[in-house]
């Protein structure tokens, strides 16, 4: 059996070949190849694989399987990409295990090895590529080469088996001694049959009507070929190429070198099997599942040992003996890697940082790219919504404010209670004059700050004008309300965007319905939303038009967001916040002292020059607006 030794205390720096399987039994072959087996050594937290260390003559490898029911290009790339990081030294990869063979030339039990070919470089992903006119798969792209120090081996390895014979056998009868409990599954036995020959042992066996039926029957089947053309189905009922089973002889296992397609999906119809080779100018040998999602991210060879032919017939029977041939064989081809080339080599993680850097520019445009076609799009849909804009009146209305007034309103205890609890209304009423307007101008500029950068908070006002009477409509107030939480995203919500696609080609408006459910979506997105309205009183009444948008403020209350209302002292408007938290809008001493004193240099040259005087006004100004701006 293969020996434990801790000879030398050994890291991960000192294993410079990865060996990947996808399936348990595969990775059993595997770890019986080794000569030595290594203990184990500590992984990262994050790295989910399992591995077996060991050595093969002078190379040093780390085995490791995909996690049970991870199979495909995809999971093969993302595993070995965690290898390469938990094993910075490995330099070459080993893709090793089971494979369906393309019949006649290739049998069960037989090795292929990728080798470039014609215009490929061992494997190609047989399904990356696009659909043109006419139906036509073209395929794209290519996959790297293989390591040139695993290609020299190859070499060397292809020569030696012509001139002596391969040492698969002499692996397999080691395995035999060594790992006795394998011997039922993992060795050549009787047991396995080939559908695709059948022995003259098997005519021998049959009596003398059984056995001229068969041949008349097959003689049969051959006539009605030739004559109705059935030439094309040859291969799925006697074997490649229209080659009738009983003319296929029994013979010793043969390694082949040459292309192997790979895809994501399992081939089970030799139809299908052949017209894929076909398409690649009949040089498949093999089709698998994971190979072409290693070779451009971690540089390596696929050895596939032959279990079934790609087609209807295809069992598990051969799988373990087909894994064990494909780990015979990949241990040969190490014996021939020699440490100096193996020093020419570029550390795989290397590799996969260069990829990673690629990967991350070319993301970074197509990021910048997709910025400028979603926010064309985007803008689209955020007009269609409403053309209307309130951000210009917010700029209007805040640079006709004094500077530093307002500030009692947001010091005041029920400003601060409404702007840390979330469902919290403050209605603000005011006499006709009072600042209202500009004031909620204040409290949306003071949110703006406070929030800024937090894309977690939805802000959205909107200014009531009576004179403004098509923008008042009750669907346009709920509309700006959408725009504007859906524009504070850094993309679309899906649901305003689907809003758009089921009415922009029918050039329909939708409906108040449909605006207030997006609206409500949207709102619940942000953990925090403040909804600010000014001037509800200047709502148009007409149409239930107030009514309405007063009921949908109150729900969208109940679902999380924030309201700041103002309005004058209207019957109807107080009945509905009459449970709600008030703080009457009125001129504020202070704030009158420093709009005069931000005045001052409009009046006369006796009064700027004349301090008593300025006093004088400012008290007597601010007795006399008692509460109203305009006044002032």
């Amino acid at each position: 059996m293969a020996t434990q030794t801790a000879i030398k205390p050994r890291t991960h720096n000192d294993y410079t070949v990865g060996w990947v399987c996808a399936l348990p039994k595969e990775q059993t072959a595997a770890t019986a190849m080794l000569d030595r087996i290594h203990p184990d050594l500590t992984k990262p937290p994050n790295d989910p694989n399992t591995y077996t260390l060991g050595s093969i003559g002078k190379q040093n490898v780390v085995i490791s399987c995909l996690p049970k029911g991870m199979i495909g290009n995809n999971s093969a790339a993302i595993f070995a990409t965690q290898m390469a990081r938990t094993f910075p030294s490995v330099k070459v990869g080993l893709m090793v295990g089971i494979g369906g063979g393309i019949p006649p030339k290739v049998r069960l039990g037989d090795v292929v090895i990728s080798a470039p070919a014609g215009q490929y470089q061992g494997v190609v992903q047989w399904d990356l590529g696009k659909t043109e006119k006419g139906g036509k798969f073209r395929r794209i792209g290519g996959l790297n080469s293989p390591p040139s120090a695993l290609l020299t081996a190859l070499t060397k390895m292809e020569t030696k088996i012509r001139m002596n014979g391969s040492k698969i056998p002499q692996y397999l009868d080691d395995l035999e001694k060594k790992w006795p409990n394998l011997v039922p599954e993992y060795t050549r036995s009787t047991s396995l049959k080939d559908p695709l020959f059948v022995t003259d042992s098997l005519y021998r066996d049959r009596g003398i009507w059984q056995t001229v039926f068969s041949v008349l029957w097959e003689g049969i089947l051959a006539f009605l070929g030739i004559l109705l053309g059935w030439g094309a189905l040859a291969s799925i009922d006697h074997g490649a190429n229209g080659v009738a089973s009983s003319q296929i002889k029994s013979r010793d296992m043969h390694v082949h070198y040459g292309l192997i397609a790979s895809g994501n999906q399992v081939i089970k119809d030799a139809g299908f099997r052949d017209r894929l080779n076909e398409s690649l100018g009949g040089n498949v040998l093999c089709v698998e599942m994971e190979a072409a999602g290693l070779m451009n991210n971690f540089p390596c060879i696929v050895i596939r040992g032959i279990c079934d032919y790609a087609d209807s017939q295809k069992n598990d029977d051969w799988q373990e003996y087909a894994a064990a041939v494909a780990a015979a064989c990949a241990k040969e081809l190490l014996e021939y890697v020699q440490p100096s080339d193996l020093d020419g080599e570029c550390p795989i993680k290397d590799i996969l940082g260069q990829v990673l850097d690629a990967v991350s520019r070319t993301g970074a445009i197509v990021e910048t790219v997709r910025s400028r076609l979603d926010q064309k799009d985007d803008l689209e849909i955020l007009n269609w919504i409403t053309p209307f804009e309130h951000g210009p009146q917010q700029s209007d209305y805040f640079r006709k404010r004094q500077p530093g007034t307002g500030q009692w309103l947001l010091r005041s205890a029920e400003f601060q209670e409404w702007l840390e609890t979330s469902k919290q209304i403050l209605f603000c009423p005011g006499i006709p004059g009072a600042g209202k307007t500009i004031l909620t101008s204040i409290v949306i500029n003071d949110l703006y700050n406070r929030f800024r950068g937090d894309t977690t908070v939805g802000i959205a006002y909107v200014y009531c004008n009576y004179q403004q009477k098509d923008e008042q409509r009750v669907d346009n107030l709920l509309s700006s309300l959408l725009k504007q939480l859906a524009e504070s995203q850094s993309s679309l919500p899906g649901s305003v965007k689907d809003l758009y696609n089921q009415h922009k080609q029918k050039r329909i408006r939708p409906s108040l319905d449909e605006i207030l459910r997006v609206l409500r979506s949207v709102a619940m997105i942000f953990s925090r939303a403040f909804i600010i309205v000014d001037a509800l009183d200047e709502c148009q009444v007409s149409d239930n038009c107030r009514a309405r948008f007063l009921s949908e403020l109150f729900i969208l209350q109940m679902h999380g967001a924030n309201i700041f209302a103002t309005s004058r002292f209207i019957p109807e408007i107080l009945d509905r916040f009459e449970t709600s938290v008030s703080v009457e809008i009125r001129a504020a001493n202070d704030d009158v002292a420093k709009y005069i004193e931000g005045h001052v240099g409009q009046l006369p040259s006796i009064v700027k020059e004349n301090q008593q005087l300025q006093g004088e006004i400012k008290a007597g100004i601010s007795e006399a607006v008692d509460g109203m701006y305009v006044l002032s």
